[in-house]
Parts: structure tokens; C-alpha cells; sequence
């Protein structure tokens, strides 16, 4: 048979004709119409699982669900009147009368769900720990909602710190990334604004720019279909907390006095059927405490203490302004604004361990945040997200002291803060812009992110001048200069110093006998105004497509594109790559096992105050000069201009014009198992190795290659960012969740970590200018375990029980001696390994061995990190009684007309993940705190208690070994395991709901 291509292109053409013939025909003959459309929460997201009822005039329904990217559809309609109703937990009941449907036509109702009180009690389902394929719903994430929340610090900064430590060890010396409803940067909202947060979810999205594991988003809260509030008060004081152990007063004086009250209050509801509001207002004043632990020179014995302790009061005030609005402009389209004011006040800041009282500082900082965010759903299938946000924020400074820095290596500062005075004003702008796109099996998301940054900082660091005290060597006494041969520490030179000048001695003979400082270094502006002016952007592009290759497999492929000005390097290419199968799932019995695994790159920026700070220093707006074994001090030191005008070698920054932007190559593969109806586990194993890392060289040091003489010799120290370093990381880390009933939940993770770097990120300098790859080591970021498990549990009687447990191996640190071979005031120089017994004065022996704190030639150079510090745990708690009174609800139903349940748990849509995205961005309904005693006003006493066995929790240890204190810990860790106040704190608290 021959082929004719004529007579088949012809028959083809005739059959698709008919095709059309026919279609034409059977529209005409249509009678049925079809209903449809997407399920969106207040601000915009898309809610997946909605429970959707649509009923006739004759009584008669019919019932569906809205997918995971939140679309309800009916199809074969009669034409007629219908009523339809929407139910969700955490959701007002939507209903919608005298739907028209119309023959051969399908209509469209989009269904806006507004935030109810939740007063009710629901029956929760086993969704809340099943194990799905979704890119979104990995096992690995943390949810937290409503109970959860309560496990919480109401302290912001303990909060902040807490969350950090819930992220985990993500990757890198940079660490996570917060997003506030979206955005990047900003203060973290108060507590009781907040709706939900999520911690590593997604994390190979194209959408965002940061490591997925250790990133964390919060969502505030938006008003609901009823009116709502809430009033807290929390308190303490120094009788219920357990004192820092470093801080000791004199026989008969009493310690200085702390205390600590927080108060909030907030109000939300419907301001119409289109709009809600949610206002929050909140305050802390407090006085807390920095305790001083250091060695120190008795101004009138001269002798040096070993221990000198002060304890100097750090009074500081805050508040915040926050209010939010909802309102849905029409069926289709969302609006949100929400504005907060925050305003804080810390005195003293700056003192505490090393640090003497008159390095303290004030500080005032002020922030204006304004976001707003439009949500359009553009058809059945397409969701358009735009947002905005400006942020202004001002710091300033100003120094309790401007007298010269007196700093001994090892020991004690005084005199002015080397920071000096600052006044920052910085203005950032953020625009986005997010398509999502349902298109069969695939799901696909694209868009843009623009950031700007203006930033005018006036700063006069250093001006002041600073007197450094290093290790050195002292000759063989002669009639002029009594003192003994021998190394003589930083402590001990100023020790002969003081002393000598107390016994008449002039300056000017101590420093020929070798008690001077080793370094001075001050800064000056040559145009008499030290104010930089930057101007920083970036911008960002993505697509994505998660794609449903089968039922129990899904693909997920996107790429990133970002830029930047600042640097050479403007084109960054991120590709993204995930897969999840659900082993042994089929489309009617989901999968109990999901193994995933995935790709990414992921780039950091040269942020606007590392570009502040090169053109700072650029030897035109500030010089800084550093003079070496300085025959001065003090009284007699010269005026800036005489070192100007000496021609004496200024320390710059100079521009790399080789810059480039560092990423990290991220691999994870995990196994998620949902154990029965009530739990899942998930294990992890990520690979990260950072490429083009930054850190700061000094490229102009002396040689020793070259006895000594700088590459250039008429020039001083220049600095520069430099991107060659690199990092490996290598973690296990296993979740799990429980959520057995609304009466228990429990989350937490251990994490198994090694990591290896040569740097610690943009502000460091390596040991070696010349050979930055001999600090390639242990990474500072390599804390070996890390535990935590959180949770709440409702007891009888209306009790909650909510415990936080951190624990965690210690954190490496080094062993440096005092020495600053490369005459740039860096004193980051590590020992040598030695024998003992030895004669050598420069030997020292420790618990740890005995090292050499002025290497020779041929002695092996410690590793980087080579010590670890002691390990931390806490037990944080939060117990509470309610007393509910006035109308007491009733029992929700479970479903329209008793169909399937509507609820999930915890802010998920029923059979959904947490805050179900929908692929869209939209977030889950999270509610209102929830209300136990099931009245309509409840209040509650709390009593909320940290580090609750007054476990004490010691700060990583000396590990300069010239000091008196090498090995040990003069202070506590910060939090979220202790502060400088106290190492046990109690706070008494009082809630009022309604």
C-alpha cells in the first residue's frame, strides 16, 4: 500500500471537522451548567481541603473538597437557584445565596473565608502528621500555631534567639534567614501578633534566595468574623531568679537591684463583611545587669587581680505599635496592609566580662515597617501576589566615655568604647511580584524580588584612640630599667607602667624598658565629617514547576537569577531540584514513607555595610592610622593631624575588583515515616560546601619572607574583601512530631554536625594574609549535637504545660597568643605545640597541654579551633491555669450537613499540611490563640520559668594564652540558655481573652 500524504492530510482535516460539527452540536444540546472557583483566606492565600456544599431549591446537595492549590469545582449542574456553603476550621461558615447557574455555561464564585474566634472544640484529625509528597510538606519542617506557641519566649529578644535555635545549625557561618509575612529584614513582631511560624519548609524552592534549612517564616495574625482581644501582663524581679555566679559585690553591699515588666494588649474583628483588623500594642521596661569578670591592675595596690568582678545596671525600655488590615476589594481580589512602629532603648550596652563600666554605651533605635500586599486570583487556575514593604530605621549611639581605649590582651578593657558615637538612618524598599499557575500535573510559580537600600551613617570609631597591650619580651635588667628579664604578658607591662608612673617614673623611661603599649591605632576624617552614603540593590528572578509525575511521585526543577550592584559580579545562576516518591502510596491509599531528596545553590550577598564600610576607609572620608611600639601614651600622645602630616602610613580598604558573590551547593535526602495516626519521623542528610566565601585580607602586611617589608612600603595596611574561602558541612539530622488529640503536642530534632572552613564569614581576618588556606580547620559553626523538643500539654482543670529543652555539645574556639607579627592590631595569631617541662619562658602548660605562645620556625601551629567549650542545656517551662466564665460556646459540627470533617489541627486544612500554601504563597487559617476553658472570656495565670534547674551554662572559654583566665569562662552563654542578669528567671504572668 502506497502512502499518499494529499489524501491523509484531507481525511484529517474532514475528521476534525466533524469533531467540531459535533462538538457544536452537543453544546447546543447542553442543558447542565458548571460552578467553580478558589478559596482564599484573609490575606489572599489559598486554602486547600475547603469543604464545599452546594444545594438546589428542592433540598437536594452535593458536596466536594478544594484541591491542595485550593479550586472547587461542579460540573453536569442543572440550571436553577442553588445556595452553597463553605466550611474550614479556623474559618468563619461561608454561605452564599441564590447562586444562578445557567445552561451550557459555567459560572465563577470565589470564596473569601474570614479568621473565626475559635471557641469551640473540634475533633482532630490524624492529617496533622501524615507524610505527603508535596514540596511544602516535608517532615522535616517545624509548625508552630495557637498551643505551640505558648512553649515561647514572650521576651523578644529571647524569642529571637529561641527561634534561631529551633532552626538549627542550617549552613554556613552565615545562618538562617527570617521572613516576616514574606519579607526579608525587619524587627521580629511581637509574640501575641504572631499566627504561625515555619521553619525549614521547601527548603530547594526557587522562590527564596537562603538556605531552605534554617530559614524561618512568621505570619502575623489578621482579624477574624468577630470581635476579639486580649490583655497581658508579665513580670519579675531579682527575688525569683537565680543569680549570675560571676557577678560578686563587696561583704556587706548589696548586689544592684533587676526587674523586667512587659505589658500588651490586642483587639481584632470584622470592620465589615470585606474587611477585619487586628491591632497589637506592646512595652518592656527592665533593668537588667552586665557582670564584669576579668583580670585586672589594682589602681591602688597595683596588683593584678585574677578575678575582678563589676556588676553595672543596663536600664532599657521598648514598644511596639502594630496594626493590620484586611480587606477584600472584591470576590477576586485581597488586600493587606499592616504597619509597626518599634522604639527601644539600651543604656550601658557594651560592658560585661572583659569589658569595664566605662565601656558602656546608649543606645537608641527606632524602626518605621509599612507591608502591603495585593492578592489577585486572575482565573480558576492562576493567582497573582504582589507586595511592597518600606522600612526606615535609626540607631543612634553615643558612648558613656571618649577618652582612649586601653585594651590588654587577655584581660581587661577601659576608658571610651572603641565604637564611638554613630548615627545611622537606613531606608529599605521591597517590591515583589509572584505568579502561581495550577496547570494540570504541573504547578508551576514565577516571579520577581527587587530590594533597595539607602543608607547615610555618620560614625566616629575609634576616634578616640586605642592603646593595645600585647605579649613581648623583656631584656636583662640595667641601672635604668630594674624590672627582670622574662615574657611579660599584656597585663603584666601595664602593670609596671601604672606602677611606675605612681613612683615617679616618667612615661617616656617605661616604654625605653619596654612596659609601653605595643600598638596605637586612631582614625580621623580628613574632611572633618566621617558620614558614608550608600545606595545597595539586588534583584532576584525565579521559576518553578513542581510537577505530579505519578500519583506517589513528585518532581520539582526551578532556576534564580540574581544581581546586584556593589560588586563585579551581576549575573548569579541558582538551580534548584527536588524529588519526593511516596514509597508504596497509590491515588486512594496515601503513602505511609516518602523519600526525598534535593539540590540547590544558594547565594549570599555583599550586603550595603560591607560597601559602607569600604568606602568608609577609603583614605578619603576616614584614615586610619596604627603606629607600632608608639614611644607615647596618653598624656603626650600627638594630635591626628601631626600623624597626618608626618606622613605616616594610613590603614585602608581598597576595592577588589575580583569580588564575586559566595554560594553554597546544598544536597539533602530524607526519609519521612508517619508512625501511626499520631506521629512522623524524618531523617536528613545534607552536604553543604561553600565556594567564593568572603573574609578580610590584609594584602599590603609586612613579609616575613622579606624581613618583614610590605609588598608596598609606602603605604600602611590595606584592607580587602576577599571571596576565595570555602567551607564543607556535613549533617544527620532526625525530626519527629506528635499529635495525639487537641490535648498533646510534641516536636523537636537532634542534629549529628561537622563542618571545616578557613573563614567565619566577611569580618574575618586570617591568621596568615599570606596563606589565608592555613586556617582551614574545624568551623566555628561546628557544634558538634544539638538537641531540642518542645511542645504543650493540656492537663485537668484547665492546666497547659509548655516545655522548651535545648541542649547542645560545646562550641570550638581557638588558641591565640598575644603577638601582632603583622603589625595590623590583629592579635589572632595561634600557639605552637611544645614539650614540658621547658625553661622557655614562652611555654605554657595548661589542662589542655602545653603550648608556645611565640612559635618558632619548625614548631607545628595549632589547629584552628582546636578546643571545644563545655556544653549547654536548658530546660525552659511555661505552666498556666485558665478560668473560663460568661457564655460558654457550642460543640462545632463537623462537616455541612455531616459530611467529612472540615477540621484539621493546628492550623492545617483538613487532611493538609500546616498552613496549607497551596503552592500559592497563601497561608493557613492559624487563628487566634485558642481558648480551653470553652467560655467566651477566660483569664489565665502563668508562670514562666527559664533555665528552670538553674543549670549554669558557661560562655566559650578564654583561649588567648597570655591571659590568667586561658580555659576558662568568665561569663554566662547568651540566650537562649542564660543572659548576664540572672541564670535562673521566673516571670509571673497574667492573660485576659475574650
Amino acid at each position: 500500500m502506497r502512502f499518499r500524504p494529499g489524501r491523509t492530510v484531507l481525511l484529517s482535516l474532514a475528521f476534525l471537522l466533524s469533531l467540531f460539527r459535533v462538538g457544536g452540536n452537543l453544546d447546543a444540546q447542553t442543558l447542565t451548567g458548571g460552578l467553580n472557583g478558589a478559596v482564599t483566606d484573609p490575606s489572599g492565600g489559598v486554602i486547600a481541603k475547603v469543604a464545599i456544599r452546594l444545594t438546589n431549591a428542592a433540598g437536594a446537595s452535593l458536596d466536594t473538597a478544594t484541591n491542595r492549590d485550593g479550586f472547587y469545582e461542579f460540573k453536569g449542574l442543572a440550571p436553577g437557584t442553588y445556595s452553597l456553603r463553605a466550611i474550614a476550621k479556623g474559618f468563619a461558615i461561608f454561605t452564599q445565596e441564590d447562586v444562578q447557574i445557567l445552561a451550557g455555561k459555567t459560572q465563577q464564585l470565589n470564596i473569601g473565608l474570614l479568621i473565626q474566634m475559635e471557641e469551640e472544640k473540634v475533633e482532630v484529625s490524624d492529617s496533622s502528621t501524615k507524610v505527603d509528597i508535596a514540596p511544602s510538606n516535608n517532615a522535616g519542617m517545624v509548625v508552630m500555631q495557637g498551643k505551640d506557641l505558648d512553649a515561647l519566649s514572650d521576651d523578644p529578644d529571647e524569642l529571637q534567639s529561641e527561634l534561631q535555635t529551633l532552626a538549627g545549625p542550617s549552613a554556613g557561618p552565615n545562618g538562617g534567614q527570617i521572613y516576616i509575612d514574606g519579607f526579608t529584614a525587619g524587627t521580629l513582631p511581637p509574640k501575641a501578633s504572631i499566627r504561625e511560624i515555619r521553619i525549614n519548609q521547601n527548603p530547594f524552592s526557587a522562590e527564596y534566595d537562603k538556605l531552605g534549612y534554617g530559614r524561618i517564616e512568621i505570619l502575623t495574625k489578621p482579624g477574624t468574623d468577630q470581635f476579639h482581644g486580649q490583655a497581658f501582663l508579665s513580670g519579675t524581679t531579682a527575688a525569683f531568679n537565680g543569680r549570675n555566679p560571676f557577678g560578686t559585690v563587696p561583704s556587706g553591699t548589696a548586689p544592684p537591684g533587676n526587674h523586667s515588666v512587659q505589658y500588651s494588649g490586642n483587639l481584632g474583628g470584622p470592620l465589615s463583611k470585606k474587611a477585619s483588623f487586628f491591632f497589637n500594642v506592646e512595652g518592656r521596661k527592665v533593668i537588667d545587669l552586665q557582670t564584669v569578670n576579668t583580670p585586672f591592675v589594682d589602681p591602688a595596690s597595683f596588683q593584678i587581680i585574677p578575678h575582678f568582678s563589676q556588676i553595672v545596671p543596663n536600664p532599657g525600655s521598648r514598644y511596639n505599635v502594630s496594626p493590620r488590615l484586611d480587606y477584600q476589594l472584591t470576590p477576586t481580589n485581597t488586600l493587606t496592609a499592616r504597619y509597626q512602629y518599634y522604639h527601644n532603648y539600651d543604656g550601658n550596652e557594651g560592658s560585661g566580662q572583659f569589658n569595664l563600666a566605662d565601656e558602656g554605651f546608649n543606645v537608641v533605635n527606632a524602626e518605621h515597617t509599612l507591608q502591603i500586599s495585593d492578592t489577585q486570583v486572575v482565573n480558576a487556575k492562576t493567582i497573582n501576589e504582589a507586595r511592597f514593604q518600606f522600612l526606615r530605621t535609626t540607631n543612634l549611639q553615643t558612648p558613656v566615655s571618649f577618652t582612649p581605649t586601653i585594651q590588654i590582651q587577655g584581660a581587661f578593657t577601659s576608658g571610651g568604647n572603641v565604637q564611638g558615637a554613630l548615627n545611622d538612618t537606613l531606608d529599605r524598599y521591597e517590591l515583589q511580584n509572584y505568579t502561581s499557575m495550577a496547570l494540570g500535573k504541573h504547578f508551576v510559580k514565577f516571579g520577581a524580588r527587587m530590594r533597595a537600600n539607602r543608607d547615610e551613617n555618620f560614625q566616629t570609631a575609634n576616634f578616640n584612640g586605642t592603646f593595645s597591650f600585647g605579649t613581648r619580651g623583656i631584656p636583662p635588667p640595667t641601672a635604668s630599667c630594674t624590672a627582670p628579664a622574662g615574657q611579660y604578658t599584656g597585663i603584666q607591662a601595664y602593670q609596671q607602667l601604672v606602677m611606675g608612673v605612681a613612683n615617679g617614673q616618667s612615661v617616656q623611661s617605661l616604654i625605653n624598658c619596654g612596659f609601653g603599649p605595643t600598638t596605637y591605632s586612631v582614625s580621623a576624617s580628613p574632611v572633618g565629617n566621617p558620614t558614608v552614603r550608600v545606595n545597595w540593590f539586588d534583584a532576584g528572578l525565579y521559576a518553578q514547576d513542581d510537577w505530579r509525575v505519578r500519583p506517589n511521585i513528585t518532581l520539582s526543577y526551578g532556576l534564580r537569577f540574581e544581581t546586584q550592584n556593589n560588586i563585579s559580579d551581576h549575573a548569579d545562576f541558582a538551580p534548584r531540584l527536588g524529588i519526593a516518591w511516596g514509597i508504596g502510596g497509590t491515588p486512594k491509599n496515601p503513602p505511609k514513607t516518602v523519600l526525598r531528596a534535593g539540590f540547590g545553590m544558594f547565594y549570599d550577598r555583599f550586603g550595603y555595610d560591607l560597601a559602607a564600610q569600604q568606602q568608609r576607609l577609603n583614605g578619603l572620608i576616614q584614615q586610619k592610622f596604627i603606629v607600632n611600639n608608639p614611644n607615647f601614651y596618653l598624656s603626650d600622645t600627638p594630635p591626628v593631624s601631626q600623624l597626618q602630616q608626618s606622613g605616616a602610613p594610613a590603614t585602608t580598604y581598597a576595592v577588589n575588583p575580583h569580588l564575586r558573590a559566595p554560594y553554597t551547593m546544598q544536597t539533602g535526602v530524607s526519609l519521612e515515616r508517619q508512625l501511626g495516626k499520631s506521629a512522623n519521623l524524618a531523617v536528613t542528610y545534607l552536604n553543604a560546601r561553600g565556594v567564593h566565601v568572603f573574609f578580610t585580607n590584609n594584602v599590603n602586611a609586612p613579609n616575613p619572607a622579606r624581613n618583614g617589608q610590605r609588598p608596598d612600603p609606602n603605604k600602611g595596611t590595606i584592607y580587602q574583601f576577599e571571596s576565595d574561602g570555602v567551607f564543607r558541612q556535613n549533617q544527620v539530622i532526625v525530626n519527629s512530631s506528635i499529635r495525639m488529640s487537641t490535648k498533646l503536642s510534641a516536636f523537636g530534632y537532634y542534629s549529628l554536625n561537622y563542618a571545616n572552613s578557613d573563614t567565619g564569614g566577611s569580618g574575618y581576618f586570617p591568621s596568615n594574609p599570606y596563606d589565608p588556606g592555613e586556617d582551614y580547620g574545624r568551623a566555628s559553626f561546628d557544634v558538634r549535637h544539638r538537641g531540642f523538643i518542645g511542645g504543650s500539654a493540656t492537663l485537668p482543670y484547665a492546666f497547659r504545660l509548655s516545655p522548651f529543652i535545648i541542649a547542645t555539645s560545646g562550641s570550638p574556639f581557638n588558641i591565640t597568643t598575644a603577638l601582632d607579627p603583622f603589625a595590623d592590631s590583629l592579635f589572632n595569631q595561634r600557639a605552637a605545640f611544645a614539650s614540658c617541662p621547658s625553661t622557655s619562658p614562652t611555654v605554657k602548660q595548661t589542662p589542655y597541654g602545653c603550648f608556645d605562645s611565640n612559635p618558632q620556625p619548625g614548631e607545628k601551629i595549632v589547629p584552628i579551633n582546636f578546643l571545644t567549650g563545655p556544653g549547654k542545656f536548658t530546660l525552659n517551662l511555661r505552666l498556666s491555669k485558665s478560668f473560663g466564665f460568661g457564655k460558654k460556646a457550642e460543640s462545632a459540627n463537623t462537616g455541612p450537613g455531616g459530611g467529612p470533617g472540615a477540621g484539621g489541627t493546628f492550623g492545617r486544612g483538613p487532611g493538609g499540611p500546616p498552613g496549607q500554601r497551596g503552592g500559592f504563597g497563601g497561608r493557613g487559617p492559624g487563628g487566634p490563640d485558642g481558648n480551653i476553658t470553652n467560655h467566651r472570656y477566660s483569664l489565665t495565670f502563668s508562670v514562666a520559668a527559664r533555665n528552670i534547674f538553674n543549670h549554669v551554662n558557661l560562655a566559650t572559654p578564654v583561649g588567648n594564652l597570655s591571659s590568667s583566665l586561658f580555659g576558662l569562662s568568665n561569663g554566662l552563654e547568651r540566650q537562649p540558655f542564660s543572659q548576664s542578669t540572672s541564670n535562673r528567671r521566673i516571670d509571673l504572668q497574667a492573660t485576659f481573652s475574650f
